[in-house]
């Protein structure tokens, strides 16, 4: 059993997932990019420090060569290297200190850091290899310092030498670091307000959805009129508030006329019903006419019964796929065989007038039950020897080759006032003056047409006769509702 609680966490659910994957993306993103931004930062540093420590090993040399072909090799090294101290200016990072004789002489007056202390001369001088430049790391203060220690060797001056050079990398990562800081504290935040947007603008888009939920918890047979608010956008969402709406208006409508329908069988049923039980019940068994009145009276309304329920039938099959069964049908063919079926219907002066000679696709059977209804109607609304007349033709419509079936009689006609209603089930003709139909043939009719993808149509003049007629696609293409283009 779920309480209000549970079921306020499932209708966040969707919203809470949408956010999170969100969030989840970007927190991803913000994370790769940072560490590929620094790690970079931090492999370009070491880079540069090394660079620029090779640098100054390189300008004291050139400083070395110069001033050996200016004094012409008598040059001292307490000279080569107090020149060298002298031209030297370390960077912000950088320190640099001479050697004479392993002890540690000279050095610039302004530097980063000191290089001179017992500790750190110990080390330099356990690195030197004489003749050689070495890269390495010196141990200050607990800090490990990029330096480079070259040695120094003159021919005019046997007093050995070593130039350092040291380069304070620790405090340019730190640097980064604090951009690395930085840049979180950044993204963290842009997480945070991302979240917050993310909650007020999902809970905007999630809103039609949660009155459509409400709306499908809410909705009950006897409540078929609530709607979904049309959020007013033009979204998924709006056209899934409003596709929802269309499909409620179309239950609504379906159980409206499934009602009226169950009311109007009801009532058609009832009636000859009634009339069999009052023939019965009035009927006096000892009079043998009297019997055999009852008797065709019964057998007459259990005939009407069987009918209307035939046709109740038939239009419960009209929402079935298989209520047509397409096939190629040769229109003269069918031409003549529902004009062979039709002409026997009554004394009448049957005509078929025919310019179809084509090929379309339908089902056969149907057609020519909907050409029977017809005729049938006609013959019962209209007097011996008038015409009727069955016209079978192939037409272009809007650009669609179509197939037109009329049936056209000099019958009383239907008045306009009737001609709106006339397909609905259970409608009659009112004054209609011939034998009373179960107010269903004509609605088989239209079912059969729009099954065929077509229509049916009437034009009549009370007094002039009446003319039905049934238009669908050769090919029967339906043709497609404007709202689902």
């Amino acid at each position: 059993m779920q309480g209000p609680f549970t079921k306020d966490l499932s209708s966040r659910s969707v919203r809470v997932r949408i956010l999170s994957t969100m969030l989840a993306f970007m927190a991803g993103g913000l994370l790769i990019a940072g560490f590929v931004s620094y790690y970079v930062q931090f492999t370009v540093l070491d880079d540069r420090v090394n660079a620029e420590l090779l640098q100054e090993v390189d300008e004291f040399q050139r400083i070395a060569e110069l001033r050996q072909s200016d004094v012409g090799g008598d040059e001292s090294t307490e000279d080569l290297m107090r020149a060298a101290i002298q031209s030297a200016v370390p960077g912000e990072h950088e320190s640099f200190l001479a050697f004479l004789d392993d002890r540690p002489q000279l050095k610039p007056q302004e530097q980063a850091f000191e290089l001179d202390n017992p500790d750190t001369v110990e080390q330099i001088l356990s690195t030197h290899t004489p003749g050689s430049t070495i890269f390495t790391h010196l141990e200050i203060n607990g800090e490990a310092i990029p330096a480079a220690v070259a040695s120094v060797e003159l021919y005019s001056d046997d007093t050995p030498g070593i130039f350092v050079a040291a380069n304070r990398i620790q405090n340019q990562r730190d640097q980064i670091w604090i951009s690395a800081v930085t840049y979180t504290v950044v993204s963290l935040a842009t997480l945070l307000a991302s979240a917050l947007v993310g909650l007020v603008v999902t809970g905007k888009l999630m809103r039609p959805i949660g009155d459509l939920r409400n709306a499908t918890r809410e909705i009950t047979i006897d409540d078929l009129e609530r709607r979904v608010p049309d959020p007013g956008t033009r979204d998924d969402v709006a056209a899934l508030a409003q596709n929802f709406n269309r499909m409620l208006e179309r239950i609504h409508e379906g159980y409206a006329h499934q009602r009226q329908f169950m009311s109007d069988v009801s009532h058609e049923l009832r009636t000859p019903l009634t009339i069999i039980r009052g023939t019965l019940e009035t009927t006096d068994l000892s009079d043998p006419a009297d019997v055999s009145e009852g008797h065709e009276i019964a057998l007459d309304e259990l005939d009407r019964m069987n009918n209307l329920v035939t046709d109740l039938s038939t239009l419960a099959k009209t929402g079935r796929p298989d209520f047509v069964k397409f096939a190629p049908v040769d229109m003269a063919e069918f031409a003549r065989n529902a004009m062979s079926r039709i002409e026997h219907l009554g004394p009448r002066r049957w005509l078929l007038d025919f310019g179809a000679d084509v090929m379309a696709r339908a089902d056969e059977d149907r057609l020519t039950q909907a050409v029977v209804q017809l005729a049938a109607n006609a013959v019962r609304y209209s007097e011996p020897h008038t015409t009727i007349e069955l016209k079978v033709q192939h037409m272009s419509l809007s650009g669609r080759s179509m197939i037109m079936v009329g049936v056209r009689d000099e019958g009383i006609g239907i008045a306009k006032a009737d001609q709106a209603r006339i397909f609905e089930r259970f409608a009659r003709v009112s004054d209609s003056g011939g034998e009373s139909g179960s107010g269903l043939g004509l609605a088989i009719v239209e079912a059969i047409a729009q099954a065929h993808g077509g229509s049916v149509s009437l034009t009549s003049r009370p007094g002039h006769g009446s003319t039905f007629t049934i238009i669908f696609p050769q090919d029967n293409t339906p043709v497609p509702d404007p709202e689902e283009r």
